[in-house]
């Protein structure tokens, strides 16, 4: 198969992940049957390889985050000299992974695809997803500027943002950042903005709805919370997208305690619950047990609520305690791995300045060795050979005047260079 083939069908499956950022339920159905038909025949590695990424994106957006990462994996069974298919397989489990609620694995992976995807390549895209999503998963851990900083480095690599999407995404994802922050303006700021793009997709839509309605909660509006978060659920629900409505459930039920409507607190609550044991999304499922622990406490069910909170408290200290050792450890061994890096290029660099100098120090002896050697040749000939002719009357003696000057000609070029490279080094320190 030519180049030109691999190329097309690449382009193909870029699409393809761009249907799938935007949550198009009905497009993505109508199109992964019919392409994944006509890669899976291939014998072609890369193929081969593209055809397991095509499938493992779809089990993700449906879900099935178990077959996801089956067929992720298997990529990497393929032959070495695919980096970007490995790359892109890399950011599949990553997206798998943070769905899932395993923070660390999914930072691991994401930076591994960011090394491994060509940015000048048919999946350039890719590289603001990871940016986007590692923005996300530091926003879940409070690491607040990182989240920026890739915020940031997701709108700035795309640089073909026609239809706003990496826009829309930018001003999104700070928009969940100052949320978290407490910094409630800037976050409607943000949320506002990306609402403001134009013809989006109404699951992409309904992210920012979902932000929007707990910044509402947050704030004690609560009228417009539950308004903005029933409308958010209703799209999720019309759109097949179960796991992201547990989370809007989650925020709308919390807007029922605060207005003290208990039952339907209650109700989805429980389908909360269902939907996160379900996809076992341990972040959500912390999410669920605390506000569970709460209604109990509410209404005076007191041992079940201490039962929900003491599963609350394990469960956090778990994941979150032992992730965010794992990605520190991660970042830490990044960081000495730079300065290892760091370090290299410095001794290298030191080596060859100190060799610079060295030729520099070298040339100019020689010229100033040279320049002396004619200086005193033309001494010798104004005034030495004169007084030799005057006094000695004999050549030979003039001859061994030269041929003592010649002499001289090493040990004043190591004189020079002496001096000079004692000159070099006073500069350097």
């Amino acid at each position: 198969m030519s180049e030109q083939h691999h190329s097309a069908i690449r382009r193909e499956v870029a699409d393809y992940m761009y249907l799938v950022a935007t949550r198009n339920r009905a497009g993505i159905e109508a199109k992964a049957s019919e392409f994944i038909g006509s890669l899976e025949n291939h014998t072609d590695p890369e193929i081969l390889g593209l055809c397991h990424f095509v499938r493992g994106i779809t089990h993700f957006f449906n879900n099935r985050y178990h077959e996801a990462s089956e067929d992720f994996n298997k990529i990497f069974d393929l032959p070495h000299d695919l980096p970007e298919i490995w790359g892109i397989a890399h950011m599949g489990l990553g997206f798998n992974h943070r769905s899932e609620g395993h923070l660390d694995q999914a930072v691991i992976h994401l930076f591994s695809a960011v090394e491994l995807i060509d940015k000048y390549g048919e999946f350039k895209k890719f590289i603001a997803y990871c940016y986007q999503s590692l923005g996300e998963i530091h926003t879940t851990i409070n690491e607040y500027e990182l989240a920026i900083h890739y915020f940031t480095d997701a709108y700035t690599s795309s640089v073909d943002d026609v239809d706003q999407s990496a826009y829309f995404r930018y001003h999104m994802g700070l928009g969940g950042c100052y949320l978290k922050m407490k910094s409630y303006e800037k976050s409607q700021q943000h949320l506002v903005m990306a609402l403001e793009v134009k013809d989006r997709p109404l699951p992409i839509i309904a992210r920012a709805k979902n932000d929007l309605g707990i910044l509402y909660l947050e704030t004690k509006d609560y009228a417009n919370a539950k308004k903005t978060l029933l409308n958010c659920l209703t799209i999720r629900e019309a759109n097949g997208l179960e796991d992201a409505a547990s989370t809007t459930m989650t925020a709308l039920a919390e807007v029922y305690l605060e207005t003290n409507q208990l039952e339907e607190a209650r109700q989805l609550l429980t389908r909360a619950m269902t939907i996160v044991t379900k996809y076992q999304t341990k972040w959500k499922k912390i999410q669920v047990l605390k506000l569970l622990a709460r209604l109990h406490a509410t209404t005076g069910q007191f041992a079940q609520a201490v039962d929900y909170f003491e599963q609350y408290i394990t469960l956090y200290d778990e994941i979150k305690g032992e992730q965010e050792r794992n990605i520190l450890k991660f970042k830490n061994a990044q960081i000495e791995t730079q300065k290892q890096v760091i370090s290299d290029k410095h001794t290298q660099l030191a080596a060859t300045l100190e060799e610079i100098k060295r030729l520099k120090v070298n040339r100019k002896a020689v010229i100033s060795s040279w320049i002396t050697i004619i200086l005193l040749v033309i001494v010798s000939e104004q005034f030495l050979d004169p007084l030799i002719e005057n006094y000695a009357y004999n050549q030979l003696l003039s001859l061994l005047a030269k041929a003592g000057i010649a002499l001289l000609f090493k040990p004043i070029d190591g004189l020079y260079e002496k001096i000079l490279w004692n000159k070099a080094i006073r500069k350097v320190t």
